[in-house]
């Protein structure tokens, strides 16, 4: 390979080198829409989509020798991988939690090697605690809690569906939501006092959706399937974010033996000739052999990307038939850990209002001496709080008024620290995945129809090469057995590449130029 050409448009939030400034990572400013550059290109593959999926797969090509071109809708690489500085830590605005390496994982031996293991550190630390009635029954699963948890009956049950959900033979209909099963099991619908332990705390909490729009049986197949550890880990170092990590070891040395575009939508692919035409929002055009597209099932769904021709029905109908919903993360720093009211830290919250799930990364950061708590809206909660931040006007008015809704649900959650979320706020960011154009959602889930069988799925579907195997798709959304995650992209980066070259098999021979 010769050294990458310099296509780098910089954008907000860029260094000269391309490298995201951690200090201004947080809100990128798509900048696609000033650029008035028409760079046409020839490159044996194009990949569209510098996130995991794209940059495994231009990884992968590279090492065989091909050249390769990647475009990226947004002004920095790493997709929905994002970290960003809070306080003197760096905190997750995307993918968190790390596996071991079990379902051949090349993310664990990749960051053990360049950082060692002690870098990994188990996450979630501390107690339980599931806000109820307002706030005034919040309980906690510790022994000596004021308000255990074991003493109410609805959230001991509520506990039993988590060995109940992923069960196939709980789940037999094909046509029911989750939703319809828990409320036919546990009695629990909408409108009930243990609700959102459901909705916000399982459904939002490892789906990224709300309760209703899960496919039971769908989900079921899926998780039964599951073939990652369950041993999950996060990085320890409170100078080391996920995007970091994987810059080091991987994405620095991808982007400077490729070529890379930044903040250039791809608007078109057209396989109607001979060769791939990839159009961007510049106008360029960007000739190759075959094309490989890891844009999110958000992004198909709208339809950004015009396929000349149409692509085929089946393949609309596999990214349509899987599901994807709005979700955000909102880590906010404290000058104190009020919320460690039963003198025990805090591992996992489940609220009633619009913050949803909340964790505190800074408990496991070694040597911060931040207080952040971390929330997880999704599905409802995520379109709830983007409806208040559009109606303040969006930009950080609307991340204002995000901030501000969370905090009032905070302030009411634990009864013996009323109020105090707003008076120990200090700052806070927020990353709206459902609200950036290039995302639109947090990440993939089984919805009704998904899933036929183990061996039958539209995930499964979307895998499949389309024009005269010219047309590749790949992304968390494409993996069957450990998708919505970053080793599943990695993995569907690495599927589509090497199709990808049993089909090419001449790397160094791309198009002539128009």
């Amino acid at each position: 390979m010769t050294p990458a050409t310099v296509l780098l448009l910089i954008g907000a939030g860029c260094t000269p080198d391309g490298k995201n400034d951690p200090k201004t990572d947080t809100t990128p400013t798509d900048t696609a829409t000033d650029t008035t550059r028409t760079d046409s290109t020839t490159h044996d593959v194009v990949v569209v989509g510098a996130g995991s999926a794209g940059l495994y797969a231009a990884k992968t090509l590279i090492a065989e020798g091909y050249e390769v071109l990647i475009i990226e809708a947004t002004d920095r690489i790493g997709g929905r991988v994002k970290s960003a500085s809070l306080g003197d830590m760096r905190v997750e605005l995307g993918a968190e939690e790390h596996y071991t390496a079990a379902g051949g994982n090349p993310v664990w031996p990749a960051i053990v090697e360049t950082y060692g293991e002690s870098i990994y550190t188990s996450a979630y630390n501390g107690s339980t605690a599931y806000s109820m009635d307002g706030g005034t029954g919040t309980c906690w699963w510790h022994e000596g809690a004021d308000q255990p948890c074991e003493d109410d009956p609805d959230v001991v049950v509520s506990e039993e569906a988590w060995d109940w959900y992923w069960k196939t033979s709980a789940h037999t209909d094909p046509t029911t939501s989750l939703a319809d099963d828990v409320l036919a099991e546990y009695g629990v619908g909408v409108g009930h006092r243990a609700y959102h332990l459901y909705d916000a705390g399982l459904a939002g909490a490892v789906f990224a959706t709300s309760l209703d729009r899960l496919g039971a049986f769908s989900l079921a197949l899926q998780d039964t399937g599951w073939d990652l550890s369950n041993d999950v880990r996060v990085l320890g170092d409170k100078d080391l974010g996920y995007s970091d990590a994987l810059e080091t070891v991987w994405w620095n040395d991808v982007v400077a033996n490729s070529d890379l575009l930044l903040s250039a939508p791809v608007v078109r692919i057209d396989t109607s000739g001979d060769d791939v035409v990839v159009t961007d929002l510049t106008g360029g055009e960007h000739l190759a052999r075959q094309v490989i597209v890891t844009v999110s099932i958000g992004v198909l769904q709208a339809e950004k990307i015009d396929f000349v021709p149409d692509l085929p029905a089946s393949t609309v109908d596999a990214y349509n038939g899987i599901g994807i919903d709005q979700g955000m993360k909102v880590p906010l720093r404290f000058d104190s850990a009020w919320w460690e009211i039963d003198g025990e830290s805090l591992g996992w919250l489940v609220t009633e209002g619009l913050a949803g799930g909340c964790w505190t990364p800074s408990d496991y950061k070694t040597g911060t001496t931040s207080h952040v708590l971390m929330c997880y809206p999704m599905g409802d909660n995520a379109a709830a709080l983007t409806e208040l931040a559009t109606s303040a006007g969006g930009g950080e008015p609307g991340d204002q008024a995000i901030i501000d809704a969370i905090l009032a649900d905070l302030d009411a959650t634990f009864p013996h620290a009323p109020g105090q979320a707003t008076a120990n706020f200090v700052e806070g960011l927020v990353q709206n995945w459902g609200a950036e154009p290039y995302t639109l959602g947090a990440y993939s889930f089984p919805q009704i129809g998904t899933y036929d069988s183990a061996e039958s799925s539209r995930r499964l579907d979307l895998q499949a090469p389309v024009a005269d195997g010219r047309i590749f798709f790949a992304g968390e959304a494409t993996h069957v057995t450990h998708p919505s995650t970053v080793v599943g992209a990695l993995h569907e980066g690495l599927r589509a590449a090497t199709e990808v070259h049993a089909v090419n098999g001449s790397p160094g021979n791309p198009p002539e130029p128009r």
